[in-house]
């Protein structure tokens, strides 16, 4: 291999050991390509996968965004993929297809900035608060179901991504980076406040109302969800916290066809419940 290529690697590997992500497949890498701000550092074809109509739109979308675009031949590819690999990143498969990108992770709004960038003059406005999911692959799928249902915003807890944030893209189809996100500390009740000092009237998805708790219980099929609608999804775990519990305006149960004393899934719960704001939406409830 010569020596301009395996610099062409080292300086790629540099990118991803001070923090760049990498992303594997054309759905992934269009997808943040064709995010409002675009986090691509490096483009990264096979040779001959450029002449794919996917890769033909990716290599469109990045020379409009001056992105520096990278060929490799079958050998170096070969390399690239063992020095990733070997780095000890996050493990590179063998579904790319030829066409990755290294990005920069992202920066996440404050939930003030999140407010700001939500639709102006839009009669519904719907936010997705996801408490408790751990594993990025259920993360990734639970944003691609709201994204596509028409959820306008998402806000996650405060945590390093890290690494993660590839597999998140990754498995939620190029949707992840489409959504305005924002993230929450400890302190969950300055985000209700936040949220109902919006106009927003919060719906806490649980299959049961505590004790103490003075919000109603509603099942989904009941429920008229508001204009202004953040709900909450918890973890499989460990469920809802206290706090949000304590200040939901609803509970809203989804209730199940047959005896089953768990939770669904928490991207399961997410896709119900974007699904049912859009249908009521659809239909001018």
């Amino acid at each position: 291999m010569k020596k301009m290529e395996k610099n062409r690697i080292k300086d790629i590997v540099c990118q991803i050991r001070q923090g760049a992500i990498i992303l594997e497949g054309a759905i992934s890498v269009l997808g943040v390509l064709s995010a409002d701000s675009s986090r691509i550092l490096t483009l990264i074809l096979k040779q001959n996968a450029e002449n794919s109509s996917g890769a033909k739109k990716i290599l469109s979308a990045a020379k409009a965004k001056n992105i520096e675009t990278a060929v490799f031949g079958p050998d170096e590819m070969t390399e690239f993929e063992k020095s990733v690999n070997g780095a000890g990143f996050c493990p590179l498969g063998k579904s790319h297809g030829g066409i990755l990108a290294t990005a920069a992770r992202r920066k996440f709004l404050s939930l003030r900035e999140l407010t700001d960038v939500l639709p102006k003059g839009q009669k519904y406005v719907s936010i997705a608060v996801i408490e408790g999911i751990e594993d990025p692959y259920n993360l990734g799928y639970a944003a691609r179901a709201v994204y596509t249902q028409g959820i306008d915003a998402l806000i996650l807890p405060e945590r390093d991504f890290g690494f993660s944030e590839a597999t998140i893209e990754k498995a939620s189809t190029g949707t992840f980076s489409k959504m305005p996100a924002a993230v929450f500390s400890k302190d969950k009740a300055s985000l209700t406040q936040i949220l109902k000092s919006e106009g927003f009237t919060i719906y806490c998805i649980d299959k049961e109302s505590p004790a103490n708790s003075k919000a109603k219980q509603t099942d989904i099929f009941e429920v008229k969800f508001a204009a202004r609608s953040a709900f909450i999804i918890g973890g499989e775990k460990r469920g809802i916290s206290g706090d949000f519990l304590a200040a939901a305006d609803e509970i809203v149960k989804i209730p199940y066809a047959n005896a089953f004393e768990h939770s669904l899934a928490a991207q399961s719960a997410a896709t119900i419940v974007s699904y049912e704001i859009h249908r009521q939406r659809a239909a001018g409830k």
